[in-house]
């Protein structure tokens, strides 16, 4: 849980100190004032990665060197944690975890896990293979303890398998090496991905009926390689190919997501609003999964919801959200732009106003 937030020259934030409730966090204030950025900081802290922009250096305010983002959080085991992140205009420039330097974003991932409702999400499923990749990692993350060193190996497995691709001189027998690893780490994960997969259907079926109006809607995995086939002899009889591109082409990098209805791909057949909803409903079958599934814990943020959907799926998406009694934080115009659900006993409000934040309760 956040326990405290201090932002330094990050975006239109000379310096603010947030401090958020256990509960439900009610962020109000004009289009352009800080809101998002509010969330965005907090996401950074928890993922290493901006939900609105890939371009780091913007979140470095105009007039200064480096944004300052530090926190305090308490684990799910009740122990304080202090997090800190500096970015300057070429990239992280200090990452600490308890005043001790990290390498890995993934050490402040484990102690903040945070998830964000926000415009982009619709990217999950109408954006490339990747961001459905990005989706389903994050939730094997987060429940399964192998899944993050077995995507290391196969990195670097790939990395090596790629420089020997395009220095275009190598023996057999040095390909042998990668093409082994890469086959056997991308069979692991691909085993974890289906196992997840086939706990969060359920969990998407039970959502998809509580927010409504969607046909269901089925979740399958395509492992990066044509399913039943040896993908060493695959990466073997690639390899021209591969030499030709570059990269190598088969393997758990290239999985994909599908999902699918009785009318066909769900790409092809649902609305832009069917789309958003459905979108919506992937992120908090996730959840469920975490915190009911695993008895985990996640910061939930939430962007602008009103202007992404129409206040009965805004407001069945808010109560789906509560009922999973994490800590949230979502942003509006004004409190009255929310359905009546976001309210509540033990609900803070803040107001935000050109980079000044504020508590109004």
């Amino acid at each position: 849980m956040l326990q405290r937030l201090a932002l330094s020259s990050f975006r239109n934030y000379q310096q603010a100190e947030f401090v958020p409730g256990a509960g439900v966090n009610l962020v109000v204030g004009d289009n352009g004032s800080g809101k998002s950025s509010l969330l965005e900081a907090i996401y950074l802290l928890g993922s290493g990665r901006s939900f609105r922009t890939s371009r780091l250096q913007r979140l470095v305010k105009e007039s200064a060197q480096d944004a300052v983002l530090f926190a305090e959080v308490m684990s799910h085991q009740g122990v304080m944690h202090r997090l800190g992140m500096a970015r300057n205009r070429q990239g992280f420039s200090g990452l600490k975890l308890d005043g001790a330097n990290v390498r890995g974003l993934s050490d402040l991932a484990r102690i903040l896990p945070v998830q964000a409702f926000h415009p982009g999400t619709v990217e999950i499923v109408e954006g490339p293979s990747s961001a459905r990749r990005r989706y389903l990692d994050w939730g094997l993350f987060h429940v399964e303890q192998s899944f993050l060193p077995l995507w290391r190996q196969l990195y670097t497995a790939l990395q090596q398998r790629n420089r020997l691709l395009r220095s275009g001189r190598f023996q057999h027998r040095e390909m042998l090496v990668w093409d082994q690893q890469v086959a056997t780490v991308s069979g692991r994960i691909s085993q974890l991905r289906s196992a997840y997969l086939t706990a969060l259907s359920p969990h998407l079926q039970a959502v998809l009926g509580h927010i409504g109006e969607l046909p269901e809607v089925s979740i399958s995995l395509f492992p990066g390689w044509p399913e039943g086939e040896d993908l060493q002899a695959l990466l073997a009889a690639d390899i021209e190919k591969d030499r030709q591109r570059g990269h190598t082409g088969r393997g758990a990098h290239r999985a994909e997501l599908r999902l699918t209805t009785a009318a066909g791909p769900v790409r092809d057949v649902f609305s832009r609003g069917q789309t958003k909803t459905l979108s919506y409903a992937l992120l908090l079958a996730q959840l469920y999964l975490l915190v009911h599934g695993h008895g985990g814990q996640c910061l939930v943020l939430v962007d602008d919801l009103a202007s992404e959907l129409d206040s009965q799926h805004s407001a069945a998406v808010l109560a789906a959200l509560k009922d999973l009694k994490q800590q949230m934080i979502i942003t509006a115009l004004s409190a009255d732009a929310l359905p009546v659900q976001a309210e509540g006993n033990g609900t803070r409000m803040f107001h935000v106003e050109h980079g000044v934040l504020r508590r109004l309760d």
